[in-house]
């Protein structure tokens, strides 16, 4: 069991917050600088650095804290860390960045038309 968390729910709970940041940083330069177009490298270093995150953070509690290491050697840390968990973070990302692009996007277009319709904001009290 606590392998089971070091080596897979801490790390992908870091997965989490650094994709919840690096497409929150993505969507605010595609907004400022690419005049609100997808850029195709940005989704490349997002997915690269989140598989740094996943990877660094399992070396770090699995290989460090329980000292898998020593007892398993750096070629199974490593595939731990950075070759099983790719297909996973790159189909979470790929179901992510629609869900994500449409929360933050401040209108909805309808297909087929030139009619944009404005989201209602929420009113904070």
């Amino acid at each position: 069991m606590k392998d089971l968390i070091f080596i897979i729910f801490l790390p992908s709970v870091t997965v989490i917050i650094t994709m919840i940041t690096a497409l929150s940083m993505q969507w605010m330069l595609e907004k400022e600088v690419n005049d609100k177009q997808p850029f195709f490298t940005f989704h490349v270093v997002n997915i690269i650095f989140m598989i740094m995150m996943f990877g660094t953070s399992s070396i770090v509690f699995h290989g460090m804290v329980l000292e898998a290491l020593q007892s398993k050697g750096w070629l199974t840390t490593f595939l731990y860390a950075y070759v099983y968990p790719l297909p996973f973070i790159i189909l979470l990302y790929t179901l992510t960045v629609p869900l994500f692009r449409s929360y933050l996007q401040p209108y909805r277009m309808q297909k087929n038309s030139n009619i944009i319709y404005l989201k209602k904001q929420q009113n904070k009290k």
